[in-house]
Order: structure tokens, then sequence, then C-alpha cells
């Protein structure tokens, strides 16, 4: 394909690492102005978590655009390993963010080693479904589109999200609506972000359109900029004195 507008917008350093930095920077500014107020949480439990996790997650996701971006066009490490580990690195990381934060809003009782074990085991699922689906692809149809196994990323991380919101949540919180609301919001928060993903891959490998790269914009700055500001004011959003305790 050759190069069109929205594909040079998107793979501009405006567009990324830049505009991926102003509301995480913005947010790390807040937080360090106005410390969260555990009256306000919907899950006081699991308030200390929530807090120091997307306080964590913030930088960590700042790193990112950094990492995969300015960090990988250095000469050094072209045709290294390094071009691909890092940026699997930090895919695993952002669906690890997910899974860690709904299980410690969900099992706040449990450690924090049992809660990031669930979410790390989790969070592998769909790798090793996504890479062995694409490697089998592959075999049958060895000139498929390398796209592909990212679009079964894509895919697969959105049907574990809606798996998890319509069946595991139930299951667990069945007798506590204000927990299991929030973390069906943040489901489906991540559910849309990889929609978005897959859709706009769908547009620019089947299709052909440019249109693809400008909708892949939007995602960005779904999982990128607003994913921990929503998910930290979301979790901090009841009025004090209907907080659940």
């Amino acid at each position: 394909m050759t190069d069109s507008f929205w594909h040079g917008v998107y793979y501009s350093d405006l567009q990324s690492p830049y505009a991926l930095l102003v509301l995480p920077l913005a947010f790390l500014a807040w937080r360090a102005a106005v410390p969260a107020d555990e009256s306000r949480a919907i899950a006081p439990d699991a308030a200390r978590f929530v807090s120091g996790i997307t306080l964590f997650f913030a930088v960590a996701t700042m790193i990112d655009p950094l990492s995969t971006g300015p960090l990988l066009r250095i000469d050094a490490f072209e045709h290294t390993f390094a071009k691909t580990l890092i940026p699997f690195f930090f895919v695993l990381l952002g669906d690890l963010r997910v899974l860690w934060l709904a299980i410690g809003v969900a099992r706040p009782e449990r450690s924090l080693a049992e809660n990031f074990g669930w979410a790390m085991g989790t969070t592998l699922i769909v790798p090793i479904v996504a890479g062995t689906g694409y490697g089998l692809t592959r075999w049958l149809v060895p000139d498929v589109h390398s796209q592909l196994l990212w679009m079964n990323y894509e895919f697969g991380f959105f049907v574990l999200c809606i798996f998890l919101s319509r069946r595991w949540i139930p299951r667990i919180l069945s007798n506590q609506p204000v927990r299991a609301s929030y973390l069906r919001a943040l489901f489906g928060f991540s559910a849309a972000y990889y929609a978005l993903w897959l859709t706009a891959d769908l547009l620019i490998v089947v299709c052909g359109l440019d249109l693809g790269w400008a909708i892949r914009i939007v995602p960005n700055q779904l999982y990128y900029s607003v994913w921990v500001p929503f998910a930290y004011w979301r979790f901090f959003s009841a009025p004090s004195e209907n907080a659940v305790r």
C-alpha cells in the first residue's frame, strides 16, 4: 500500500508519541495536586490498590509510545529482536493493567501476588491463542498478511472482555452491583478500543482504505491517554455518603 494522508499522520511524531502524552501528563500533575479521596471510592477496601496501580500505569503508559516509537527508530535496534520484543512486552502490559485492576477490585481480600498471578495467567490466553491461530493460518496460506496476527489478537481480547463482563462478573459479584457496574464499565471501555483497532485494520488490510489509519488514531487515544483517567475517576466517583463499604 502506498503512503497516503492518514497513513502519514498516523506514523508522524505528532500522533505518536506527543499527542499520546498530553492527557497522562495532565493526569499526573492533577494527581500530585489532589490526593485520592477514599471516601468517594465505590469500593473503599480497594481504594489504595486502585490509587497505586493507576499511578503506576499512568507512567508506564507514557513510556510505551516513547519506547515503541522514537526508541525503536534508532539504528542500533534495526534488524534486532528488540523491535519485536519491546512492542510485544508493552502490549502484554497494556492488557495486564485491565485484568489486574479488575481482579484487585473484585477480590481485594486476596494478596497482591495472588491477584497478579491470576491477571498474568489470564493475560497470556489471548497471545497464545492468537499466535497459534496465526501460525496455523500461515502454514495453510504462506502469503497471508502479517497484520492478521494483530487482528487475531484484537479480536481475542475483545472477546475476552465480553466473556469476563457477561460470565465472570455475574458469577463472582452477584451480590455487589456497584463493583460489578465498575468492572463492566472497565471491560466495556477496553473492548471498545480493541473493536476500533480491529475495524481499522479490516479497512486497511481488506479494503485498502486510508480511512483505517484515521480510525486507528481514536483507539490509540483511548488506550494510551484516556484509560487510566477513566479507570481512576470512574472508581472515585461515588458521593461520600453513598460509598459502598
